[in-house]
């Protein structure tokens, strides 16, 4: 059917021209580009606002950084900070924080995390700020109190400790150390987000985090610790005597060396006292007692019974578990003096340096001043070119100790400086402490303070040179050890440690050091026998005996003493193989053992446990990093 005519023209001037259709469809077009380029500009204006807020945010952050270093480093210097200062700093930390994570936490911010790109990075800070912040919030009770536990030159005057207010302080320092480790695993889990988030600087900061926190996690350890430990030792619940224990590393021994002098530490509602302080000339029952102390542990038999450590004084610390020292200590005591003990302390003259240091110059009764670089080399080497009589001698060490005791209890120095001598002493294995209350000593052991040898798994090291001869010659022995590891692909591991000896005494030092208690009296029969140095040993050869603990269920596949195969005597302690052998070493001369270990499991960390020497052995290490044995977070 055809159109008529007339509606056939009305029909084609209906029709809009082509022109028209154009502008049609460029009017439906409209609206959706509009409402796209509307988007993309509050996308922008977005982008543009949340940039703006993450300067502002990032120079918030900053300040924190700033102020969180500052303060690290001040702590760790010793430095004097009031509690005042310390809150100060805190809040200013906590403000900061609380304007970033304001600014981090708007709708704008929380669309941004959703963005591609940068949602990563945003998503991190927000999660690092939000942590940081909470992390704050929880610390406050230690923190606000007036009288907090942190101000530290406020809980000690002279030698006495506020025990009340350690005390008090304990519900605090657990749940900041709990908010803290919380802190930590957070931080942990935060993304540092690729190659955007090292542009962004973020990957720095995480890892700057992440070393602070775990700084900051040992402390607060350290610190809960302490308020579960320092009041009932220090005499809040009663009245505490310990065995105080000066060892001298210039005749070496496990745990250091051995007992120099000695003396009685009392412990009253944090007040401390020092009495009876001698020389070793005068050790109760004299120096080998008539009968042991007390028994011999069976697992100590094999390696321990014919030096007689529950009956000869000087030997007592052959082993480096220092609880098992503590009670031989204190039953040696306890047997000569009749007096019990509530545990002992150990420290050595670099302890004592280190205390001085902290605090001043010790003065002897004649007017003599002994510095902190001064004391370490006039006990154990210039006294005895000094003072040849034995009886004058022991009265000096007893006047120096004495002296340093006092310098400690003038109340000079700062607290914080103390805290940090003491704590670098322990790191070093110069300060150890053992309790006879079971409670204290399990805590202790978990502890640099405790000196405990672990029976856990995983690669382990100590080696331990013991004076075989006693001479004093050890104050010249140079140690230098390297442990290098190489993974197995079964999860076990190749070692290969190094060991090098040097004796670095000079000529002309006095017969008493150059002593060899294996040799005959010179003019005796069997003077200068085979193998052994001339009578009076003029070349002062020392005589060590070397041992090396290694990890528990680790096996030796092969051992050379200066380059030749050497058969080495094997023992185990608490599971640790040790491997051990006798070692003569002439003046100059430098000895290097080599053994080759297989480790049943490889880990990326070695646990190092360090032998306190009159110069501390250099350790390296390859394939394996080295750490406390006594780390919370060894991996």
């Amino acid at each position: 059917m055809t159109t008529p005519p007339a509606r056939a023209a009305d029909a084609d001037a209906a029709q809009p021209s082509p022109l028209e259709r154009a502008r049609l469809r460029l009017g439906r077009a409209r609206l959706p580009l509009l409402g796209i380029a509307v988007f993309v500009l509050l996308l922008a204006l977005a982008v543009s606002w949340t940039a703006v807020r993450g300067l502002l945010a990032r120079s918030h952050l900053r300040t924190v950084q700033n102020e969180i270093t500052a303060l690290d480093q001040a702590l760790r210097a010793g430095d004097r900070l009031s509690g005042a200062a310390l809150r100060a700093r805190v809040n200013t930390i906590g403000t900061e924080t609380a304007a970033a994570r304001k600014l981090t936490g708007d709708p704008l911010w929380a669309l941004t995390v959703h963005v591609p790109t940068i949602g990563c990075p945003a998503r991190s800070v927000r999660s690092m700020v939000t942590a940081l912040d909470q992390l704050l919030q929880d610390s406050r009770p230690l923190l606000d109190p007036t009288g907090s536990v942190l101000d530290l030159d406020a809980l000690r005057t002279g030698t006495t400790i506020d025990t009340g207010r350690i005390a008090a302080a304990r519900p605090a320092a657990a749940s900041t150390h709990a908010a803290i480790s919380q802190f930590h695993r957070r931080l942990a889990a935060t993304p540092s987000c690729g190659a955007i988030g090292a542009r962004l600087g973020l990957a720095d900061a995480r890892e700057a985090g992440l070393r602070h926190a775990e700084r900051l996690e040992r402390a607060a350890a350290t610190l809960e610790l302490v308020t579960r430990l320092v009041p009932p030792m220090m005499g809040a619940d009663g009245p505490r005597r310990y065995l105080l224990v000066v060892q001298n590393p210039a005749e070496s021994r496990a745990t250091g060396g051995i007992i120099g002098a000695f003396g009685l530490l009392t412990a009253v509602d944090g007040r401390l006292g020092l009495t009876g302080i001698s020389g070793n000339g005068y050790l109760p029952g004299g120096p080998t007692q008539r009968v042991p102390a007390m028994a011999l542990p069976p697992e100590l038999e094999d390696m321990y019974a014919d030096a007689q450590p529950t009956q000869v004084w000087a030997n007592a610390n052959l082993t480096p578990h220092y609880p098992t020292v503590g009670s031989f200590y204190t039953a040696l005591y306890q047997a000569g003096t009749g007096v019990r003990v509530d545990g002992t302390i150990s420290i050595d003259p670099t302890t004592l340096s280190y205390l001085l240091a902290a605090t001043k110059p010790a003065v002897l009764p004649g007017g003599r001043s002994i510095s902190a670089g001064s004391l370490v080399e006039l006990v154990e080497s210039r006294a005895y070119a000094e003072i040849g009589d034995v009886w004058q001698r022991d009265a000096f060490f007893a006047s120096v100790g004495r002296a340093v005791y006092d310098a400690v209890a003038s109340g000079a120095g700062n607290t914080s400086a103390l805290l940090s001598a003491l704590g670098r002493a322990a790191t070093e294995g110069r300060l150890l402490v053992s309790s006879n209350h079971p409670a204290e000593q399990e805590i202790l052991e978990t502890t640099a303070l405790g000196g405990a040898l672990p029976d856990g798994d995983g690669p382990y090291l100590a080696v331990v040179t013991q004076n075989a001869a006693a001479s004093k010659l050890d104050y010249w022995l140079r140690r230098n050890t390297d442990y290098r590891s190489v993974r197995r692909p079964d999860g076990s591991a190749d070692v290969t440690i190094t060991i090098r000896l040097t004796n670095a005494a000079p000529a002309g030092l006095s017969a008493y050091v150059r002593n060899r208690s294996d040799q005959p009296v010179p003019g005796q029969p069997g003077a200068g026998g085979q193998g052994a140095p001339p009578a009076g040993n003029p070349d002062a050869q020392n005589l060590l005996s070397l041992a090396v603990y290694t990890g528990v269920g680790s096996g030796l596949q092969a051992a050379t003493l200066d380059g030749l195969p050497v058969h080495l005597h094997r023992d185990a302690e608490r599971g640790h193989p040790v491997l051990s052998t006798p070692l003569p070493l002439d003046r100059g001369q430098t000895r290097t053992l080599v053994l080759r270990i297989w480790e049943p499991v490889a880990r990326a960390t070695l646990l190092l446990r360090p032998q306190p020497l009159a110069v501390p052995e250099t350790v390296t290490t390859s394939g394996i990093r080295s750490v406390s044995p006594w780390s919370r977070n060894p991996e």
